[in-house]
């Protein structure tokens, strides 16, 4: 690739201001690009330090980095191609990949008919936890009338790094759910029967109520109650007690799933994380950081800098990320 590939830009300093609505040269060569929410541009830009371009939900960035945050999803392997016509570029694809997601951006009447002569994506929604796995599937895109971009290597399982799950309209007392089934199906690790979790500032109980479907004895913890639905469930049991207060050692046995979720600021859950960490009493963590205001940077590199950790910000989260540790299946 070279920095005569074409592309709509965006100068690094002016995130939200469009400079023309002309094709513009790419200032820079690029190696990766990134996924992330429209209102986290500035975030992922901010964690690159480098950035080539941006396009829609694009950033181009000659740095590959296994430790963003902001990124929802991680094209690999980008290739930049000219073509002529429709079918041609329809046949570029077939011959890189199997199963094509359009990410459309430019000339999308155009991209759409690209789309149509390509095999025909599976259902993308699944129930969880998933028991089909999801096949390949390459991203693609047009940067102008005759230039095709894809990358038929990604991060994600999803394309776009976005989640289709089947939805539990019913059991659930909260949408909070879809974070932990976003969480787990990212840690590719689910509960045993039998395994013990720890649900810190559990109420109304989403979390608690996905652990138990997998079979989990759940301890919730909150100064708050349960949903009395979720609280009679078997195998849970609840403490009416401050997430902050309780103490690793009230436990007699090692806790498979530490779990948290609880509205706090980030440096008073750091706290916590690491009073459970130097316990050496959990397993596996995972824990929601709740973002404040204006996202400071400085505290997800905090989270971050915690050995053997990963901390990201999912499809499912809001203004906040999800701290996971261990996390070795999720550093690619």
């Amino acid at each position: 690739m070279t920095s005569a590939t074409c592309i709509k830009v965006l100068y690094y300093e002016q995130l939200i201001q469009l400079l023309s609505d002309e094709k513009l040269m790419l200032l820079k060569p690029f190696t990766t690009i990134y996924i992330a929410k429209p209102d986290l541009l500035k975030e992922l830009c901010d964690e690159l330090g480098e950035v080539s371009a941006i396009n829609g939900n694009m950033v181009f960035s000659p740095l590959y980095k296994t430790d963003i945050c902001f990124a929802l999803d991680i094209w690999h392997e980008p290739q930049v191609v000219e073509f002529n016509s429709i079918s041609e570029a329809a046949t570029i694809l077939r011959k890189a990949g199997k199963f094509w997601y359009l990410n459309p951006l430019e000339n999308i009447r155009r991209s759409r008919l690209i789309e149509e002569q390509l095999r025909k994506l599976p259902a993308l929604e699944r129930s969880f936890p998933l028991e089909n796995p999801l096949p390949e599937i390459g991203c693609f895109t047009l940067l102008d009338k005759n230039t095709l971009l894809y990358s038929a290597k990604r991060w994600k399982k999803w394309p776009l790094g976005h989640t289709f799950f089947l939805e539990d309209k019913q059991n659930p007392p909260n949408r909070a759910y879809l974070k932990l089934w976003e969480a787990l199906t990212l840690l590719d690790t689910l509960p045993k029967p039998g395994d013990i979790a720890v649900d810190l500032g559990a109420s109304p109980g989403g979390w608690t109520y996905v652990m138990q479907s997998l079979g989990a004895k759940v301890t919730a913890v909150d100064k708050a109650e349960l949903d009395p639905a979720i609280a009679k469930l078997p195998g849970v049991s609840f403490m009416k007690q401050s997430a902050f207060a309780l103490e690793p050692d009230i436990f007699s046995q090692d806790i498979d799933w530490l779990l948290c979720d609880v509205a706090c600021y980030p440096d008073r859950l750091y706290d916590l994380i690491q009073k459970w960490l130097q316990s050496g009493k959990a397993k596996q963590m995972i824990f929601t950081v709740k973002l404040q205001g204006e996202t400071d940077l400085a505290i997800i590199k905090k989270f971050q800098a915690i050995p053997g950790s990963r901390t990201l910000h999912m499809h499912q989260n809001k203004h906040e990320a999800t701290f996971f540790a261990p996390a070795v299946s999720l550093i690619k």
